[in-house]
């Protein structure tokens, strides 16, 4: 053991400062001045400046007279003096027979001993002795320098940066303080014209990429997955103790996270196959990668391609991400574009897959030349023009048996007969079928059987078409979904429960996947709608009106129809006057076809009773047409002449009426729902013509309502009663409509400031909750006849319930009346919440 050389002086030397941090430098100060014993532990990674501090310890402390003696393995530690120091660098290398001796020696409070070490994770050999140290004083902690550590080093070396260097250079190495320490050696003051400093990290990246290929392989595969991990996402699963070591080797903050320069030095410096393993092997299958910018090379490409396809059922956005690095790799612009456009749609970005489809001309005998035509095909279903979709296949034939069952989709969905009917029956296309391929050709005979069989075969079909496309988890671009057009079939054959069952289904399964969930919902909510449960139309409507402008305009057209019916059948006519403005821009875009003609029916009733007809009637004039062509299915006809019956009554039209009439006659044999709406039909023109029949408009109300069109049955109720003048008959039909098309109580939307009354109002439990209900329609300004229609009474009934609260309240004139029924509905609306307080 040889002593070191007594010298004087202070922390500086001829050797450059190292780079600190200004609590250890601090520590290392007293440390230096301080009385024996000398004792501390310096720990931090690679780089950081254990060494160097260690040597400039050993200097002042030799300076002021003491012996400072270095550790080799031969040394004999148990005879060394207590008033010398032990200088131990690197402890965590030493072998286990010098660790015990260094402990032994920390053990012995009164001994000087210096320890240098890299972080060691509990229970290593070295931590007895540096837990022992520790307790002396604390530690010399290294690694990371802020930005007033930086500014007093440099100020030590007589040097200065501006603001914007310093900040880039703590930025961009993390504060890591060898890299730091690197950064600064390389950087020019004097010539730094750029702030985001591109030279440091092209004379760092090699310094980087030797330091990596120098240690454990496990700890360089570490960290080159945790540098191909997107920024933001979770660094791989790792034992704590690599972790730990790619820390302590300098390549790692100490929560993980590689250093920004670190990062771009890794991904610019490995090696293709690398690369392929990251995004092939299956331990990196979940990992969010990263793919550095520049590396062009087929086999990479291929291997991103290949990633992408199959996560973009799982995560279409970071299958977008994958595909477009593909391309910078090298891949096809064709094939690029084509899956750039699947995630899109997957995502529900519908004008986003348009663009991306539109940068390319997809050639005849490509390999993803059905793929191209079936996703253009389905954005324009979904921006509401499927005779564009059925253009489409019109000019490119499919060669595949899920695109031909796309086509006839489409086809029929205009009316086209024949290529319907042809694409629908092709041949399949697989010897074993597949789940999706049953799905396909069950869809297909579905849609055959609804143009020229049975409504209930083709019901069976489409819904098992339905059940087999959720289990297959397709989630592609399809011009309408089997759920939807199974629903369909059922409401036509006024099956709503079939229909709900379907959806709610399809809703829960993730039939299509999550671009179809709003569509689904929708037409969920319809079906909600013909089943008289408001409140869960209004649920679904309140979900979904808030990313209404992300809507596809199909989409967007289905919840202005359900806006406008709910608005129709529940609300007053401010309401639906306001809901019918906010579908107009709806209507100007629409081109309806076959599977909407639903919306189409509610927006030509509609259009009667806000005094549009004009609006829709070429849509109708054209939708009959269609339906002509198609050969008037009695499956999807029944709707649309329904429609037409309602408009004419509305119109006070028989002339109108009778070509609908017959047509739901003549479809009455071949579909339950058409012969249910001819009966009610028949009766509606009777009661019109004077004839009130209490039995028959009853039988006919309820048939009605069996089949999903209870506010029309309870309607034709209201009607019956309104046109008699039997008491009975009156009492009776009202009864009828109201358990048809059960009407929530209705509070008054706005409260305005009343004028003082000269009297004052009594109790509102002088009202009964009839007329409590009267009279909040009276506050809302509806008339007699209005009142009527909202709560199925008849006007004269009205008239008298409003009689007899104006005699109960005292009210003396209108405005009287306004102020004490305001006051009364008040009294009302207190009562009724504390009584549902003190019950809760």
């Amino acid at each position: 053991m040889n002593a070191a050389p007594r010298m004087s002086g202070h922390l500086s030397s001829a050797e450059p400062p190292a780079l600190l941090p200004i609590l250890a430098r601090t520590h290392a100060e007293v440390l230096a001045t301080g009385g024996a014993p000398h004792r501390a532990l310096i720990i931090g990674p690679a780089g950081s400046g254990k060494s160097r501090l260690l040597r400039r310890l050993r200097q002042r402390i030799a300076a002021g007279g003491t012996a400072v003696v270095r550790l080799t393995s031969a040394v004999d530690v148990p005879g060394l003096p207590q008033s010398d120091v032990l200088l131990v660098d690197d402890a965590h290398l030493l072998d286990p027979a010098l660790l015990a001796a260094v402990a032994d020696r920390a053990a012995d409070v009164d001994a000087g001993l210096l320890v240098a070490c890299r972080p060691l994770l509990p229970g290593a050999p070295a931590e007895a002795a540096t837990r022992i140290l520790e307790q002396s004083q604390p530690a010399l902690v290294l690694g990371h320098v802020s930005r007033a550590d930086v500014a007093a080093h440099l100020e030590e070396r007589g040097t200065s940066l501006t603001t914007a260097c310093l900040r880039d250079i703590l930025s961009t190495t993390g504060g890591a303080a060898w890299l730091v320490a690197e950064a600064l050696a390389v950087h020019d003051g004097e010539r730094c014209d750029d702030p985001r400093h591109p030279e440091t990290a092209d004379a760092l990246q090699d310094v980087v990429a030797h330091r990596l290929r120098s240690s454990t392989p496990a700890v360089r595969a570490f960290v080159e997955a945790v540098c191909l991990a997107s920024e933001g996402e979770p660094a791989p699963d790792a034992e704590p103790a690599l972790v730990l070591a790619a820390y302590a080797e300098g390549f790692l903050l100490s929560n993980g996270s590689p250093m920004p320069l670190v990062r771009d030095a890794v991904l610019s410096t490995l090696s293709v196959e690398r690369l392929i393993r990251a995004f092939t092997d299956d331990a990196a299958a979940d990992a969010s990668l990263r793919l550095p910018a520049g590396v062009r090379d087929p086999r990479l490409a291929a291997a991103l391609l290949h990633r992408g396809d199959e996560m973009l059922t799982t995560d279409p956005g970071r299958a977008r991400e994958l595909y477009r690095s593909a391309q910078e790799s090298g891949a096809d612009e064709t094939v690029v574009a084509v899956r750039v456009a699947s995630a899109a749609w997957a995502l529900g970005a519908i004008d986003a897959a348009g663009s991306a489809l539109d940068s390319v001309e997809v050639p005849e005998g490509h390999a993803d030349r059905d793929a191209a035509i079936d996703l253009s095909a389905s954005i324009w279903a979904a921006r509401g023009l499927l005779p564009m979709s059925d253009q489409v296949y019109r000019s490119a034939v499919p060669r595949s048996p899920l695109t031909s069952a796309h086509a006839s989709v489409a086809a029929i969905a205009v009316a086209d007969r024949e290529r319907g009917l042809r694409h629908a029956t092709a041949a399949p296309g697989r010897t074993i079928p597949s789940t999706l391929s049953v799905a396909t050709d069950l869809l297909s005979r579905g849609l055959a059987q609804s143009l020229t069989g049975s409504g209930q075969s083709a019901l069976h079909d489409l819904v098992r078409a339905s059940e087999m496309y959720s289990a297959s988890g397709a989630s592609g671009p399809t011009p309408e979904l089997p759920a939807v057009l199974a629903a369909l079939a059922a409401l036509n054959l006024g099956e709503p429960e079939v229909a709900h069952s379907v959806l709610e289904s399809a809703v829960n399964a993730g039939h299509g996947g999550a671009w179809a969930q709003r569509r689904l919902l929708l037409w969920k909510a319809w079906v909600a709608l013909q089943q008289e449960r408001a409140g869960d139309v209004e649920s679904t409507l309140a979900g979904i009106l808030p990313d209404a402008r992300s809507l596809a305009p199909r989409e967007r057209l289905l919840l202005d129809a359900l806006t406008v019916a709910i608005a129709r059948r529940y609300h007053d006519a401010a309401a639906l006057t306001t809901a019918w403005r906010g579908a107009r821009e709806s209507l100007l875009r629409a081109q309806f076809d076959l599977y909407s003609i639903l919306p189409l029916g509610e927006f030509v009733v509609t259009a009667v009773r806000v005094g549009e007809i004009d609006r829709v009637q070429p849509h109708f004039t054209e939708a009959l047409a269609s339906m002509s062509r198609l050969g008037s299915p009695p499956l999807w006809s029944a709707h649309l002449h329904w429609a037409g019956v309602q408009r004419a009554i509305l119109l006070d039209s028989p002339a109108q009426l009778r070509p609908h009439a017959r047509a739901l006659v003549e479809a009455a044999a071949h579909n339950r729902l058409a012969a249910t709406m001819a009966q009610a039909g028949r009766v509606w023109t009777s009661v019109l013509a004077g004839t009130v029949d209490a039995d028959a408009v009853e039988d006919a109300a309820l048939g009605l309502s069996a089949v999903g069109l209870a506010w029309d049955g309870a309607r034709l109720a209201g009607h019956g009663a309104g046109l008699t003048d039997e008491r009975r008959t009156i009492s009776r039909l009202l009864a009828v409509a109201r358990r048809l098309h059960p009407h929530e109580e209705v509070r008054p939307t706005a409260m305005e400031e009343a004028p003082a009354s000269p009297s004052k109002p009594r109790s509102h439990s002088e009202l009964s909750a009839r007329e409590l209900e009267v009279a909040a329609l009276v506050v809302q300004g509806k008339t007699y006849a209005e009142i009527g229609t909202a709560i199925f009474i008849s006007p004269r009934t009205a008239e008298h319930h409003i009689a007899r609260i104006r005699r109960r309240l005292g009210a003396t004139n209108r405005s009287d009346l306004i102020a004490k029924l305001r006051v009364a509905l008040d009294e009302s609306a207190d009562d009724g919440g504390a009584q549902n307080r003190a019950s809760a």
